[in-house]
């Protein structure tokens, strides 16, 4: 945090004015600094000078407010700040003692003032970096933050002077500019917030124009649960991004106030679903009521929130029941992360001490997840979540026809290319011919198209504007290819500039792109495991071949990241959809068919890479049926590792019909494969028999296909990549196929289970002393009553093994119990008590009572201490029922 404020720290001086300041570089060339330091309109001439700048270079005033004691200067981008990124805006929302983030600025104090050892007659300007807390109430009134400085402070509080205009970061997020000293409390310095900033006039427009995005406000003491707005490029990913905001959200203006209101009702949390088929607006929609939530009216405080990252730094979502701002948060793919949304609304339902939050969960259809999630929540009184908002390809329309969509997008899209081109995304390569009424070349007859998802008109507008720009692209046949070209040719330019010269190989790269998407990378560990796999499927048919080298591997690893940053806390992002698909289905096809089912299969890939990947062909091949083929055969080819992972996929992910297509083609890829003389019959059997069970279960629209195979996969988002060396495991697995399961139960039928349990051991040790007694064993020494709780060891040990084990089709597994009931009557028939009549007879009676009691036992055990199954046989039939 301190390292990311401090590269972009500058300093700025009016030397005319004898004015020595601080500023904060928002994009190369850009400076946002105090009025009060650059004194614009004054005689005199601004000057700036970054960290690696032997000289200070002009600068002039792009905007300027004396009454917010704010300036924006804008200098030569190649002299200052060259090769930065585009700085992210925030402000603070709440309060959480346990997660309070430490806020930093880094600039020059006349404290830091210094000799030059050179020549002693002469003063250097040191950097200071000052680290602190800002209390959200301190300073409220005056409409500033109070940051309450930690450790050392100058003795004399003029000796501040020079950190005025430094920049104020918060979790990496700048949140607002020094303004002064409280004279009064020498470790409390106030701040003006961006918020005051934005809202001013021309603000805004004057920092879109510099560096090719407008500036928003995200919760930046909640960056680490959040996903961020991604950096501006000229990729064809980046424009079609709806967090981007290039084009305007069209229609759905009825839906966007049914969701307000929802959002502003009275209840503390709720949930709600909003679905629709990829590419109709879903995140689009949430990001313009977000907008208009934000804005606020009258005395009503605006809202805060954004889209919640899918892997936080962090997952103590406590942070956001304290939030002093109302939150609205979106799951975007919600059907593939039910275990995150559980744990998210339990943190909210158990603590909530803050403002009403909202959750709208993203997704392309609500079958069976929604309303099992629903009955979850309700379980623990979440909210009414009585809410699901359905959005058609048609809603888009309202109000507005194809021809206009389209039209409005062309000009968008050329406006935000030239945007991107001014602020310096281009280089000498891109061309210059970028309008917004480029010849209609893939938008031909576009006035004539219905019911389809509004992003398909985007993608014809946006080829056109791209083809007219670059000619090479008119070439092409499909308006998607367009847009794949121009993504080629901006990885291209990231990959030249970080790959020695003649190294870069075009189709290595789009298998590498390729397997980033599917696989993704949480962790530097698994970037590294998603390059080698893409590397080794890139390459395979050649034959035994020296290993890659590492530094090439580590080489396009940086490039991926480069290309494609992660916008939350994963170790990258990934090419955007529908990009994605079209881009995997061009591989798969350039492959032979074969990039998907040999990916899978790479052995250096982690478990969770493996579910993604399959999440992501299951999510993309519902528009490419074809993708779904190399999953079924790398499934068939290794079941045992994969087809658990796939019942997970089936059961979060997938609508029903989708799920019985899977089904369905997966069957046929594990009959084929079980025909192969090498195939083994029994993990072939259980394969068959897993997946019948499943489309029995899909086929009824029953919601528990998560039973088949255990709990979905989560993840450990806390700790830190290196503990997972040092934290030793609770228990050595005696075999990797093996897994601890504890079947569900009732209360009821676990208490009744139990008390039989406890009464059968009663009944053993009272027929085996009754027996003892009654034949003198006494009399013969006291190491003959271990006879008693021999018998009783014995039943508790046959319980604890079948209970906690499968044992098969072993001889132990049939003789021990009969041994066991038939000793236990041999003690009861030694008794030699008299015996009513009309009670059945002795030899019936007491194996049938130990028979049942002996079960009673096992399954009080399995319910208490679970049991240890074999993920290669594990069917349904072994559960109890509730």
């Amino acid at each position: 945090m301190a390292g990311g404020a401090a590269l972009r720290t500058v300093e700025v001086t009016n030397q005319h004015q004898d004015s020595y300041g601080t500023g904060c570089l928002i994009a190369p060339g850009l400076v946002l600094t105090a009025y009060h330091v650059a004194l614009p309109g004054e005689d005199g001439v601004i000057a700036v000078r970054d960290r690696v700048s032997a000289g200070f270079t002009e600068a002039v005033v792009v905007w300027e407010n004396a009454e917010l004691d704010a300036v924006l200067l804008k200098a030569d981008r190649a002299l200052v700040g060259a090769g930065l990124g585009v700085v992210r805006w925030g402000e603070l929302v709440g309060d959480y003692p346990n997660r309070r983030p430490v806020c930093s600025m880094t600039g020059f104090p006349k404290a830091m003032r210094r000799r030059a050892s050179a020549r002693p007659e002469q003063y250097v300007d040191d950097l200071k970096t000052v680290e602190g807390i800002i209390a959200p109430h301190t300073g409220s009134r005056s409409r500033l933050y109070g940051l309450e400085v930690d450790r050392a402070v100058p003795t004399d509080v003029k000796n501040w002077q020079g950190l005025s205009g430094a920049g104020v970061f918060c979790n990496g997020v700048l949140i607002g500019i020094a303004r002064l000293v409280d004279r009064q409390w020498d470790r409390i310095l106030m701040v003006v917030p961006l918020s005051h900033l934005l809202a001013a006039d021309g603000f805004a427009p004057a920092v879109a124009a510099h560096t090719g995005m407008a500036p928003s406000l995200q919760p930046a003491d909640l960056r680490p649960l959040m996903d961020n707005v991604p950096d501006p490029t000229l990729s064809s990913t980046y424009l079609l991004d709806p967090r981007s905001q290039v084009t305007d959200l069209t229609g759905v203006s009825g839906l966007v106030r049914q969701i307000e209101q929802w959002c502003k009702s009275t209840d503390r949390i709720d949930v709600a679903a909003v679905t629709g088929l990829g590419g109709t607006g879903k995140s689009r929609l949430l990001i313009e009521v977000l907008h208009r939530l934000t804005a606020g009216s009258g005395e009503q405080r605006p809202w805060s929130g954004g889209f919640l990252a899918d892997h936080p730094s962090h997952t103590d979502y406590q942070v956001l029941a304290a939030a002093h701002y109302p939150l609205l948060l979106a799951v975007d793919l919600a059907e593939t992360r039910l275990p995150q949304i559980r744990d998210l609304m339990a943190a909210l339902a158990d603590s909530h001490d803050g403002a009403a939050v909202r959750v709208l969960l993203l997704a392309r259809g609500h079958d069976t997840w929604w309303l099992a999630l629903r009955r979850h929540l309700r379980t623990r009184s979440v909210g009414p979540i009585g809410h699901a908002f359905a959005l058609t390809p048609d809603d888009a329309l309202d109000g507005h026809s194809p021809e206009d969509i389209y039209v409005e997008a062309k000009v968008a899209f050329a406006r935000r290319i030239r945007l991107l081109q001014q602020a310096g995304h281009g280089d000498d390569s891109w061309p210059d011919r970028v309008v917004a009424d480029a010849p209609r070349l893939y938008g031909a007859g576009i006035e004539h198209t219905t019911r389809q998802p509004v992003i398909y008109l985007h993608i014809a507008a946006l080829a056109d504007v791209l083809a007219h720009a670059n000619p090479e692209f008119a070439l092409k046949d499909h308006p998607m290819e367009v847009l794949l070209a121009n993504e080629v040719e901006y990885v291209r330019r990231v990959a030249e500039a970080r790959l020695p010269e003649g190294t870069f190989d075009d189709k290595l790269l789009r298998s590498l792109v390729t397997a980033q998407f599917l696989a993704g990378a949480r962790t530097a560990q698994d970037g590294r495991a998603a390059v080698r796999a893409g590397f080794d499927v890139h390459h395979r048919g050649y034959g035994v071949t020296a290993p890659p080298d590492a530094r090439q591997l580590a080489a396009l690893d940086d490039v991926l990241t480069a290309a494609y940053p992660a916008t939350d806390g994963a170790h990258w992002g990934a090419v955007g959809e529908p990009l994605a698909a079209a881009w995997l289905a061009e591989v798969e096809t350039d492959s032979g068919e074969e990039f998907i089912e040999a990916f899978l299969q790479h052995d250096s890939l982690a478990t969770e890479q493996r579910h993604q990947t399959l999440s992501t062909v299951a999510r993309t091949a519902q528009d490419q049926p074809g993708l779904a083929a190399g999953a079924h055969r790398a499934v068939a080819a290794d079941p045992e590792r994969l087809l658990p992972l796939v019942a997970q996929t089936i059961t979060a992910e997938l609508g029903t019909d989708q799920a019985r297509q899977w089904l369905s083609g997966l069957e046929h890829a594990v009959a084929d494969r079980a025909s192969a003389p090498d195939a083994d019959p029994d993990t072939y059997q259980w394969a068959a028999g897993l997946i019948r069970e499943a489309q029995q279960r899909t086929a009824a629209d029953r919601d528990d296909l998560e039973d088949l195979i255990g709990a979905p996969l989560t993840q450990e988002a806390d700790a830190p990549e290196q503990q997972a060396a040092e934290t030793p495991p609770a228990a050595p697995a005696p075999d990797s196929h093996l897994v601890l399961v504890k079947p569900q139960a009732g209360w009821a039928t676990r208490y009744i289970v139990g008390v039989l349990g406890l009464g059968h051991l009663t009944l053993v040790g009272a027929v085996a002393t009754a027996a003892a007694l009654k034949n003198g064993i006494g009399h013969d020494g006291w190491v003959l009553w271990l006879f008693v709780p021999m018998n009783v060891c014995l039943h508790l040990s046959i319980a604890s093994g079948f209970g906690g084990r499968q044992l098969g089709d072993a001889l132990f597994a049939w003789v021990a119990p009969l041994f066991a009931i038939g000793l236990t009557t041999l003690n009861a028939f030694m008794i030699d008590r008299p015996w009513p009549a009309d009670w059945p007879p002795q030899w019936l009676l007491w194996p049938t009572l130990f028979a049942i009691g002996l079960t009673a036992l096992t399954f009080s055990w399995r319910f208490e201490f679970g049991q240890l199954q074999d993920t290669r046989r594990l069917t349904i039939s072994e559960d109890l029922p509730e």
